[in-house]
């Protein structure tokens, strides 16, 4: 009886250790992110441009050993113990009575074991230096006009791109490659690629499909990095000249650069700067789509005028592009851009989802350097 009281102090005590040990971390993690933010020079020299790239090739090589998704199988498993866990509660509520102290470590160590790691393997990029700085562009206030002018210039590029590509019985560009060779193809856009000093060569592991692609869709998600692993995973459902950008977005975050606005950048210039025409094409569709958008914002008379000046090709690969996500819409989609929305605001990214859009300021600066 007395080793068992002894037995159980003990347990107690150890539990008590590891969760203390666990939100110390925690605590540690936060206090340098609240350093991180106001000292991006810091973060680039010490963590993104030095150890960020042996942690993400080192996980990559390890998770590339398996073909398939990690991160979607963890996903998945996530999902079935909340739905068991639910209806563990329904249908014994006294197991949750009768367990809540092992019930709340488990909980507390779980959730500041993935704050930790998240930050640790990869977070800590969304508080690196700006690509600009790191690239030597000058940003300087630009016009409507100037915008005007880049988006055109984009129309002329996406046509011409265009134009002798392979198409489908449909008219929509044809790619028949699987998901593997595309990412071997959209490595070589990488090589040579340097932002500053930062090489941005070299393999940093596998990506992989998402075998919930169709469902995945509904959630407007194209791809999804998983830190955790170092996983640039895809949705192939998607059409394909976004699927492109998509599997260089996506390479862009393993690669370190955690911003959207930069990852979305970095996939343009990967794209344009591969060997491959239909990556090309897609860099520059990519583009093209973003400062459309813009120039729609300001004003809709010259966005139908640009308009008028895609090729037919562009168009139908446009028109398949909106037909297909309009079937995707829904409550789903919308709450999972809330989300999106919030997370992203809650990393350094003030704009949310519209930071998406923040490709069109490293476009238009890039523009006026080249000038």
């Amino acid at each position: 009886m007395l080793f068992k009281t002894n037995y159980e102090k003990a347990y107690r005590s150890n539990r008590w250790s590891i969760t203390l040990i666990l939100l110390s971390l925690a605590l540690f993690t936060r206090i340098i992110l609240s350093f991180a933010a106001n000292y991006p020079n810091l973060v680039e020299n010490f963590y993104s441009a030095t150890a960020y790239p042996y942690i993400a090739k080192l996980l990559g090589f390890l998770s590339g050993i398996i073909p398939f998704s990690i991160g979607e199988i963890l996903f998945v498993l996530m999902v079935l113990f909340i739905i068991i866990a639910i209806i563990t509660i329904i249908l014994k509520p006294g197991f949750i009575l009768n367990n809540p102290r092992k019930i709340f470590h488990y909980a507390i160590r779980l959730l500041a074991s993935v704050y930790v790691l998240f930050y640790f393997l990869w977070g800590f990029n969304y508080f690196r230096q700006d690509y600009l700085i790191l690239a030597n562009i000058n940003h300087s206030p630009t016009t409507y006009s100037e915008l005007k002018e880049l988006t055109a210039i984009m129309i002329e590029k996406t046509n011409e791109m265009r134009e002798l590509l392979p198409e489908d019985e449909n008219g929509i560009l044809l790619i028949e490659e699987n998901l593997q060779q595309l990412g071997n193809i959209a490595n070589d856009g990488f090589k040579n690629y340097k932002v500053g000093d930062i090489d941005l060569g070299g393999k940093y592991g596998r990506i992989k499909p998402v075998f919930l692609s169709k469902y995945m869709s509904y959630t407007g998600i194209t791809g999804i990095y998983i830190p955790f692993t170092s996983e640039p995973t895809i949705n192939t459902d998607i059409p394909n000249q976004s699927l492109l950008s998509t599997i260089s977005h996506e390479m862009a975050h393993q690669r370190g650069f955690a911003k959207e606005d930069e990852a979305n950048f970095i996939a343009y210039k990967a794209n344009i700067n591969n060997p491959d025409e239909r990556f090309q094409y897609s860099g520059y569709y990519l583009a093209m789509n973003y400062l459309m958008n813009e120039v729609y914002i300001e004003s809709r008379d010259d966005y139908m005028l640009l308009y008028t000046e895609l090729s037919d090709s562009v168009k139908r690969d446009l028109e398949f592009a909106g037909e297909y996500w309009k079937t995707k819409e829904g409550r789903l989609r919308k709450s999972v851009n809330n989300m999106n929305d919030t997370y992203l605001k809650a990393n350094n990214q003030e704009d949310g989802v519209r930071s998406y859009n923040g490709v069109v300021r490293l476009l238009l600066a890039e523009y006026k350097g080249q000038r």
